[in-house]
């Protein structure tokens, strides 16, 4: 398993206030047009089945184990462009996204009845 975090995707998610009390939980749950998109948020607690993605103290990423084949290869970065600023996740993974980019598919793996947290 195995993700990427840029410098300066690292640098804006500690300027949103992570720390070495807190981190980004990754997943991905149903939703959007192509049928799952990425859940992201800063959380304090880690559960027994979850598990430590990155670390580059003091930013973590922690996904919980469900979400790992989905997120392995992931990219995140950031971007400040004027046009469409805020942060990147490419995944090797993805075989389709929709138009806006807010949700994707992938090949053999993915949400079904009751799949990705839901």
């Amino acid at each position: 398993m195995q993700i990427t975090v840029t410098e300066t995707a690292v640098k804006q998610l500690l300027d949103s206030g992570l720390d070495q009390d807190n981190f980004l939980r990754l997943g991905v749950q149903p939703g959007g047009c192509a049928g799952i998109s990425y859940a992201a948020f800063i959380d304090d607690a880690i559960t027994g089945s979850d598990q430590v993605i990155f670390e580059q103290s003091p930013l973590r990423v922690v996904a919980n184990t469900e979400f790992l084949d989905l997120l392995d290869g992931l990219s995140i970065d950031f971007s400040d462009d004027l046009v469409r600023p805020g942060f990147i996740l490419k995944n090797p993974k993805v075989k389709q996204s929709c138009g806006c980019g807010s949700s994707f598919k992938t090949e053999g793996a993915g949400c079904s009845s009751g799949g990705c947290g839901s």
